[in-house]
């Protein structure tokens, strides 16, 4: 989508599904003793919780009580845990399987948990950092985002919550990219500019990142735009995972659709 077309790829939320689309002290997952039953669209919605432990595989998955209030998404949430917990599960008997008796097997883990990270009266921002082991050298990890419109009944990508997304880009990208450079610069002890090539200075294009707005002041208002980039995204697997805020300025939110205004 070159211009406007990297736009409306960028703002679209980096998850692995693009059409059901849709942190580590901020969407951690909490535990549960045991599974509690499916929220009823009837009922006060309540968080939902799985944990599950054995010695095969250690699997937790979960959503807010916002999310849960939304039957649509409790639906989808319930039948996604199912599918990965037989995923996750037979990846694990695979392992152990293919190792034999003389190679010590460590257990796999999956951990996915939704949290709200902001909720306006027309829109729901929900968040998760997915956290995976498989068997290998380290676990791995990636975000995912979901943006759900109350009055539609259904899911938006981001570049929907603007008139023009190219220009709103335009607006974004260079903040975006000044800020990733000064967390890169604190975490490597190194000066600003950034010195060498490639991916380790390069500003990672933000339509292969997740991108989700955030009422962090829970006044039913989005203030800033949440960009989430995994592991090796933006620098060496030891510098884990990045997480830059962008503001909500007036003249990005001049560029809101009215219908979506008052969300900001």
């Amino acid at each position: 989508m070159r211009e406007c077309l990297i736009a409306i790829v960028l703002l679209t939320s980096a998850c692995s599904n693009a059409e059901t689309q849709e942190p580590a002290d901020r969407p951690i997952a909490a535990q549960a003793k045991a599974p509690a039953p499916a929220p009823s669209p009837r009922a006060a919605a309540e968080a939902r919780l799985v944990e599950e432990t054995d010695d095969l595989i250690e699997f937790t998955y979960g959503w807010s009580a916002e999310a849960a209030a939304v039957p649509e998404l409790a639906d989808r949430f319930e039948a996604d845990m199912a599918k990965q917990r037989a995923e996750a599960r037979k990846t694990a008997e695979e392992d152990r399987a293919a190792r034999g008796p003389d190679i010590p097997f460590n257990g796999h883990y999956f951990d996915e948990t939704w949290r709200t990270i902001g909720n306006t009266p027309r829109l729901l921002s929900l968040a998760t950092a997915v956290s995976t082991y498989t068997g290998g050298a380290h676990g791995n990890s990636f975000y995912q985002a979901l943006l759900w419109d109350k009055a539609a009944r259904r899911e938006i990508p981001l570049a929907r919550l603007f008139a023009d997304p190219a220009a709103a880009l335009r607006l974004i990208e260079p903040v975006y990219c000044a800020d990733l450079d000064r967390q890169r610069a604190q975490k490597r002890r190194e000066p600003l500019p950034l010195e060498g090539d490639g991916w380790m200075t390069d500003c990672p294009t933000i339509g292969e990142q997740v991108v989700a707005p955030v009422d962090e002041d829970s006044d039913g208002r989005f203030e800033k735009l949440w960009v989430m980039l995994a592991p090796y995204a933006a620098g060496p697997y030891v510098e884990g995972s990045y997480e830059v805020d962008v503001p909500v300025t007036d003249n990005l939110k001049a560029l809101v659709k009215a219908q979506y205004r008052g969300s900001f």
